[in-house]
């Protein structure tokens, strides 16, 4: 599987879209298999990225820095929590339903 910046953005496969979120607002970002992937960036505030597996303890735990890419590429469920006011964009591409 690759993943360079010219493939995500080609295709229709691909959403570019605002994330802005209050504090304490949480949004749930699922990754398919077969090559879906989300990359976020956000600009101000500060979140937290966590991901678990069927129902259990956060098994992944991130808290980006402003400015800094997340390449969010394992099949599953994230959930992204604003600590603060928090903006960003995001970008989704979905996986190959073959």
């Amino acid at each position: 599987m690759k993943f360079s910046l010219v493939d995500l953005l080609q295709g229709g496969r691909t959403q570019l879209g605002a994330v802005v979120l209050m504090r304490g607002q949480t949004f749930m970002e699922t990754i398919e298999e077969m090559g879906g992937m989300v990359l976020i960036v956000f600009f101000r505030g500060t979140t937290t990225i966590t991901r678990g597996k069927n129902g259990e303890q956060p098994s992944l735990h991130m808290t980006p820095k402003n400015g800094e890419v997340v390449w969010l590429t394992s099949p599953g469920t994230y959930c992204v929590t604003a600590k603060d006011h928090a903006v960003g964009i995001r970008v989704l591409r979905k996986g190959q339903n073959e």
